[in-house]
């Protein structure tokens, strides 16, 4: 083999090895949006189930919380022990009053890329009117 030939062949493993870091970065961070986008999409579900739920049942926070973790739990990578849900109702919830559920997830990603993505956090809420008085 001649000493050209060498040379092209490393030059080119060289080249790809930039390629490769750049792709492969590129890569991990869409896998990271892509995880942010599925969490969001799985919060403003929770903050719409839990308002309702808390809305037929007069703005009881037991049920919004139970809803709202349920709902967490089942999506896609997402657990309800990182999520922090809030119920907000005029003391005393009487009927047509605004129920608003808020609720925050703090996750971390699935391929983290220090320093920049490691964690992040998606909240949403949502308000509907109480359909009943609570019960006292």
């Amino acid at each position: 083999m001649q000493p050209s030939a060498r040379r092209e062949r490393g030059q080119a493993l060289v080249e790809f090895m930039f390629v490769l870091g750049l792709l492969l970065t590129l890569i991990l961070g869409l896998i990271c949006v892509g995880q942010v986008l599925l969490a969001n999409y799985t919060v403003s579900q929770a903050a719409r189930a839990a308002a309702h739920q808390a809305a037929i049942a007069g703005g009881e926070s037991e049920v919004a919380l139970s809803t709202a973790r349920d709902v967490i739990d089942s999506g896609v990578g997402t657990s309800a022990d990182q999520a922090e849900v809030t119920v907000a109702c005029p003391d005393p919830c009487r009927r047509y009053a605004p129920v608003t559920v808020s609720v925050a997830y703090t996750g971390g990603f699935w391929t983290p890329l220090p320093p920049i993505f490691t964690e992040f956090t998606v909240r949403a809420s949502a308000t509907r009117a109480a359909e009943r008085d609570s019960q006292p």
